[in-house]
């Protein structure tokens, strides 16, 4: 998986590159001659970012090129993670770190400077650093300015701006980046304005959705800002209420830039059933993943994350305009 850390600026002496703590392997030295290196050449020459094809990115493919300048030694303590390859001539900044490249060592300590601090308010650094990087087998965390990014990219749409911060790729769009911290609350919003932008443009008079988890949870967070321990209560909650007057009906309006709603069978059927037939109302639950496939382990970083449940029951209730009034 790849992780992002979106920052102000990068230094000067922070080269753009790939780095890590050993030196490439023959294997990847051949590997990196013969297929990849007119690729990784080309980084930071096109769309502003460089990392605008994933696939570059992921292991072995990021153990490429010979270390310009080799620190390690066989003391711990002058094993730094340092740049393996680059391209000096690029006018961009990016720092890649790839898990394959750190020989399973996540200490911090000596090269804080290379993270900016985005790792700062957990409780344990070298605790968040390894999970990110162990994250689905082997993940990729890409150091990048703010300025870099294209507007496009955020998940709000081209008029949206990033904070600095920990980020990992939307779940349904890799083009577009969310952030890690209150995830769980930012993927809810999404699949809730896509069902309601869906069935208004399909005609809803009224849409009601609830949601009917009954949890009640206790834990401790491991970021410093929610030091301590804490109780979440969750029952019965209206999550939207929205009431329409008479519109158009608009069968591609409403599945356009559609992400999420294909995922859950009764919102899928309900929709059918309106563009296909003349559906009026109808009344159902529906599980909803949270997590839509993201690494719980690493989003378990984040307070608003410890001990939620992922699981949700929604419960839908949506009335439609008749087609022929």
């Amino acid at each position: 998986m790849t992780y992002y850390g979106i920052v102000d600026k990068i230094k000067d002496e922070h080269k753009n590159g790939v780095y890590g703590r050993r030196e490439l392997t023959a294997e990847e030295i051949k590997t990196a001659k013969n297929k990849y290196n007119h690729l990784i050449a080309s980084i930071g020459t096109t769309g502003g970012i460089f990392f605008a094809a994933p696939i570059i990115l992921m292991a072995p493919i990021l153990a490429v090129g010979i270390s310009a300048f080799n620190l390690l030694t066989k003391k711990k303590k002058t094993n730094f993670i340092t740049r393996q390859y680059g391209n000096d001539n690029s006018s961009q900044k990016g720092i890649i770190i790839e898990n394959e490249l750190l020989n399973d060592d996540y200490e911090i300590d000596g090269d804080e400077e290379l993270f900016y601090g985005l790792f700062d308010n957990f409780l344990s650094e070298e605790n968040a650093f390894r999970k990110i990087m162990k994250s689905k087998g082997g993940s990729t965390l890409i150091i990048i300015e703010r300025n870099s990014i294209p507007k496009k990219m955020h998940f709000g749409g081209e008029f949206g701006r990033f904070n600095c911060g920990l980020y990992c790729s939307h779940p349904k769009d890799e083009n577009l980046l969310i952030p890690l911290e209150n995830s769980n609350e930012l993927i809810k919003t999404l699949i809730l304005e896509e069902t309601l932008s869906a069935y208004e443009a399909l005609g809803a008079k009224k849409i009601i959705i609830e949601d009917k988890t009954n949890i009640n949870t206790n834990g401790k967070a491991d970021t410093l800002k929610a030091k301590g321990s804490f109780d979440q209560k969750y029952g019965k909650q209206i999550l939207r209420e929205k009431l329409f007057g008479k519109g158009t009906f608009d069968k591609d309006r409403a599945l356009k830039d559609s992400l999420f709603i294909h995922d859950f069978p009764n919102i899928t059927t309900t929709l059918k059933g309106r563009i296909n037939g003349n559906q009026t109302s109808e009344k159902f639950t529906e599980n909803i993943n949270l997590s839509v496939g993201l690494d719980l382990e690493v989003l378990k970083l984040f307070k608003g994350n410890i001990n939620f449940e992922y699981n949700r029951n929604w419960y839908f209730e949506v009335e439609f305009y008749d087609k022929n009034e």
